[in-house]
């Protein structure tokens, strides 16, 4: 009866080519043992199952074989099958998690002045060397410096930090990746086709999700999930057997925070507990998908970076639309705390619960973080507001829905919706849509976010400013919202414009904007002046930090007569 062998065990790599995701290191390999400039030291560095001490083993038969391919080991020739087989023992592995002594290393010093019995080299594979002792190390400091030209050293490590500089200087360095998902889901398809392991092709990216970048931990999951029984593999039976949460349910609570249904949340987080899931695991789990919404929302490409199949990231990028970075902060903020509490609770489920409850209500805290998302949730219903896109629906009374129609309808001497510079790019010239020629500011502009104290006490409010707003009108709407709701001042020669909301201030304090308002101002008013814009509450911050928030969602409450209806702050 043979005895059944682990399926990392089976399937590890046999040649550099199979080694997967690690071809910086595997090509520069086989390039050095076809060119023959081997070194007789190298140091391979990276996290768990990554492939150092495979790479390793291929390398020591690479640099012994008898007819080699390009640099890739046959693996038929005696010297190959005999190290394979270990009965060749010029091939020397030593576990320093184990073997971490000077005793250990004095008998590798005196062993090697030896030349190899079957082999051309005799290779050294010393893996997990930074659990070494600063005596081991000592002693292998000058073995290692001057080895004899028939010894290879190949030292393998998770903590690099961790050894001395000494012994770093005299090894050539490999950096070893995590593997993508890609590459990990890719290997797995070839495993269970080899070994006809019934799976379905959701399952297989759960799994190499579930690798973490670790090809011997994803395949180590897929071993244990296929001893279950003949049962065809599906992504939820794998998260059952793994006890994680599973992809689909953390989307559902996240989705029902976002709409701001506790109710939804908390049933979708107890269905999960349920089934057996630790609350500190859905914690975590819940923190880790935050924390890549959170990379959707900050990077460029963030498929590129969250470590998921094309699918799932796609689908972490349509849910980070749903969500500010202001809440997502206060979320992972929030299941933080919730995580510490959960260790020494006797019910942790309770930590759960009241997490979810508090992220779908915001309201629920008078912290920063979560004054801060209610903030942001505000500022983008007032900038809807401004711009006349909300629905019939949440307007209550006549009033408000004559006043935004009015935002809304296009003046008969409107000549655009557009503003007249791009607002996107702030080196592009400003288009007067009245002369349709370029405009430059006489002015130097101004770009600066707080005034002075003293300038903004002894200012005076700019009499003219509602003439300006009605000629800003007339050449674009979108300008024109983004400061209907703006309040200015002139100090001297300079109109000082306060802006409600980031969003707003970044728009128009360009350096086309400030041009085109100095010039707008100034044709109003004949003469020449200089616009500035600042944000209100950024100058309210200056002068009370901890009643900035208070102050700011006040005055934006303070000018619902002007809007009409009634101003949820949530």
């Amino acid at each position: 009866m043979s005895v059944y062998q682990a399926l990392y065990r089976k399937w590890r790599p046999m040649r550099f080519s199979d080694i997967s995701g690690q071809n910086q290191v595997s090509d520069t390999l086989k390039t050095a043992v076809a060119n023959g400039r081997t070194s007789h030291a190298y140091l391979f560095c990276g996290t768990r199952g990554t492939g150092k001490t495979s790479t390793a083993k291929i390398f020591s038969r690479a640099v012994n074989c008898e007819s080699p391919i390009d640099g890739e080991p046959c693996n038929e020739c005696p010297t190959c099958k005999g190290i394979l087989d270990g009965s060749i023992l010029d091939v020397y592995e030593m576990d320093a998690a184990s073997n971490r002594g000077v005793e250990n290393i004095r008998e590798i010093r005196d062993e090697v002045i030896y030349t190899p019995v079957g082999c051309k080299y005799k290779v050294y594979i010393i893996d997990e060397v930074h659990m070494l002792t600063a005596e081991a190390f000592n002693a292998l400091l000058k073995t290692l410096e001057e080895p004899p030209s028939h010894t290879i050293f190949i030292l393998a490590t998770t903590e690099p930090h961790k050894i001395p500089a000494t012994i770093l200087s005299r090894c050539q360095r490999f950096d070893f990746k995590r593997i993508s998902v890609d590459d990990i889901a890719h290997r797995i398809s070839e495993i269970t086709s080899a070994e006809g392991i019934d799976i379905t092709p959701d399952a297989v990216e759960t799994i190499a999700e579930l690798g973490d970048g670790s090809m011997r931990d994803a395949i180590s999951i897929l071993d244990r999930c296929s001893a279950f029984g003949s049962e065809k593999l599906t992504s939820d039976r794998i998260s059952d057997i793994m006890g994680v949460v599973g992809t689909t349910k953390l989307f559902e609570i996240c989705d029902s925070v976002s709409e701001n249904n506790a109710k939804l949340a908390v049933k979708l987080t107890d269905d999960v507990l349920r089934e057996g899931k630790e609350a500190q695991n859905l914690i975590e789990n819940l923190i880790d998908h935050y924390r890549i919404l959170l990379v959707c929302k900050a990077a460029e490409k963030p498929a590129e970076l969250i470590e998921k199949t094309e699918i799932t990231a796609e689908k972490f990028v349509t849910q980070a639309e749903k969500y500010g970075v202001e809440r997502i902060l206060y979320s992972i903020k929030t299941l933080g705390e919730y995580l510490s509490q959960a260790k020494w609770l006797t019910k942790p489920k309770l930590a759960v619960t009241q997490a979810v409850v508090r992220l779908s209500n915001p309201a629920y805290s008078s912290e920063t973080e979560a004054l801060l998302a209610r903030i942001e949730k505000l500022e983008a219903k007032v900038m809807d507001l401004s711009l006349g896109n909300l629905s019939a629906e949440s307007i209550s009374d006549k009033k408000t829905a004559d006043t935004t129609e009015k935002i809304k309808t296009s003046d008969t001497t409107v000549s655009s919706d557009a503003p007249p510079w791009d607002m996107s790019d702030g080196k592009t010239k400003i288009i007067s849509s009245k002369e349709n020629t370029s405009v430059e500011a006489e002015s130097t502009p101004a770009k600066e976010a707080v005034p002075s104290e003293t300038d903004a006490k002894d200012a005076n409010s700019w009499e003219l400013w509602k003439e300006a707003l009605g000629e800003i009108k007339k050449e674009s709407k979108l300008l024109y919202a983004f400061l209907y709701n703006g309040n200015a001042v002139k100090n001297g020669n300079v109109i000082e414009i306060e802006v409600e909301g980031k969003l707003a201030y970044e728009r128009i304090s360009t350096e086309d904007g400030i041009k085109y308002l100095s010039k707008m101002f100034s044709r109003v008013a004949e003469e020449p002046l200089t616009a500035r814009v600042y944000i209100k509450s950024e100058r309210q911050k200056t002068e009370e930090t901890e009643e900035k928030v208070g102050f700011s969602i006040q005055d934006i409450a303070n000018k619902k007569d002007e809007f009409g209806g009634k101003i949820d702050i949530i």
